[in-house]
């Protein structure tokens, strides 16, 4: 943990062994110069073994997930150089805000949080390719269930976010990467067939998200 920066939203006993297992696994058995998943319950859950097997044979690099449920950009600021830049990855991906917009943080906060994370990583790891995501858009009209997971979270409100995450990428030298496209219904919306519950994909999701950030490593 930096303990120069102090997450808002304090994590629970679950969460906060779970980062304590990365750093552990970070400082005793994973290697330097992979490729590094960082971010929240997308993240977390996301089939990398499977789906990212043949970039890493065909590499070299292990593909080490990094994902927290329910983080914030505040608390992955927090754990960065512990979980992620302790390792020196080749390539960092990061995919995070969604939980703020649940949380009613506000724009603005997020960008500074991500801006952070991408000026502490570009200035220690000057040689690390950075992909940073586009938050995936949200479905709550597919149930009940799915109105409930998604909360406050808009799809008008991610575009914003979005636009701004775009220009700090750009002003920060990392490449960005917005799925939006990809995964979105004609209505703007997370299409139900790369999904389950209006926010988290499921494999069919994964697998489109995969494809498309492959071509983004080094």
């Amino acid at each position: 943990m930096d303990s120069e920066y102090t997450p808002t939203q304090n994590y629970d006993l679950v969460k906060y062994t779970k980062q304590e297992n990365y750093l552990f696994l970070n400082e005793n058995y994973a290697k330097h110069g992979q490729t590094v998943l960082f971010g929240d319950s997308i993240t977390e859950i996301f089939n990398s073994y499977e789906l990212f097997y043949d970039f890493s044979q065909k590499s070299g690099q292990a593909v080490y997930n990094r994902g927290i449920s329910g983080d914030t950009s505040d608390r992955l600021l927090w754990r960065l150089k512990t979980n992620a830049l302790n390792i020196e990855p080749r390539n960092l991906v990061i995919l995070i805000g969604t939980n703020d917009l649940g949380l009613g943080v506000p724009i603005e906060e997020i960008v500074r949080n991500v801006g952070e994370i991408l000026r502490i990583t570009t200035q220690t790891l000057p040689n690390t390719n950075v992909v940073l995501q586009g938050v995936y858009p949200v479905n709550k009209y597919m149930s009940l269930a799915a109105a409930q997971m998604v909360g406050k979270r808009k799809n008008k409100n991610i575009t914003a976010l979005n636009e701004q995450l775009r220009a700090l990428a750009m002003d920060s030298g990392v490449f960005y990467l917005d799925l939006t496209d990809t995964l979105a219904d004609k209505k703007g919306r997370l299409a139900k067939e790369f999904c389950y519950d209006g926010l988290h994909l499921n494999v069919h999701g994964f697998a489109a998200a995969a494809k498309e950030i492959i071509p983004c490593l080094k």
